[in-house]
Order: C-alpha cells, then structure tokens, then sequence
C-alpha cells in the first residue's frame, strides 16, 4: 500500500510538471483547451462503456472463442484509459493511450471447458447428431436406423 501512494504522488507531481511544460510550450488556452477536451473523451467513455463492458467479457468467455487475455481485459482496460482522461494532465493521457492500444496477446488454451456452462464440449469437427421423425398424414415414423416396412 505504501508503494501505492509513493506512485500516486509521483504521477500527481509528473501531471504538474506535464502542464507546466505544455503551457509553455503551445500557450496556457491551448492547454486548457486540450485538458477540457480530453476530460470530455473520459466523461464520454465512462458514459458508454458503463456495465456493458463487463457483459461483454462475459459473453465472450461464453461463446468459447479463443482470446487472449489482455483482449479479454478490454473493458477494464477501456474503463481505467477513460478514468485517465479525465484526470488533468498529459501523463495520464499517454497512459491512457497505451492502454486503448489494440495490442493482442497469445490465445488461451481452450475455453471449450467452460466454467459458466458447465459443461466439456469436445471438438468433433461437423458432426451434428439429432433425430427426426417424418409425418405422413396422421402416422408418424421414427427414422433411428431401422427397417420400415413399405405400405
């Protein structure tokens, strides 16, 4: 924990050192603009993503795609680059950038045993299994790999 709040007040005292630069730089309206502008591209995110994303990762995990892990962290991912919009200053949007990054990582091994289904689907290629039966009229005949006697 204490860790923690050393890289707090470290960041916090790189956001300052960031505007500081930046205004003199381009000019302090600049600045603020650009601060106003990108507290609105975090308002905006936070406002779209909201419990969706987290319903996302679920319903990616249910299909039993494969994906990597760091895609399957895109909503957090999404969540904490909006959060570091928001906050006011430059190092916090480049990390923010970086986490919006479309980078992928290795797949996982197989999601066919799915923790949320609970059930091991084994691959089988195309193989549909099934029965079916044919209505002729009011008679029905089941068709299981048996002989019917012709009428």
């Amino acid at each position: 924990m204490r860790y923690l709040s050393w890289a707090i007040l470290i960041l916090a005292a790189l956001e300052v050192i960031s505007i500081i630069l930046v205004s003199n730089l381009i000019g302090a309206g600049w600045t603020l603009l650009i601060i106003i502008l990108s507290i609105a591209c975090g308002i905006f995110m936070l406002r779209n993503i909201g419990v969706s994303g987290l319903f996302l990762a679920i319903a990616t995990i249910r299909t039993g795609s494969k994906v990597s892990l760091y895609q399957l962290l895109w909503p957090l991912r999404y969540v904490l680059a909006a959060i570091m919009l928001i906050s006011p200053g430059f190092v916090s949007d480049i990390i923010a950038i970086l986490l919006l990054l479309p980078i992928s990582g290795k797949p996982l091994n197989s999601t066919n045993n799915n923790p949320f289904t609970g059930q091991s689907q084994p691959e089988r290629g195309d193989i549909i299994e099934g029965e079916f039966t044919v209505e002729t009229g009011n008679v029905q005949h089941p068709h299981n790999n048996q002989q019917l006697p012709h009428e």
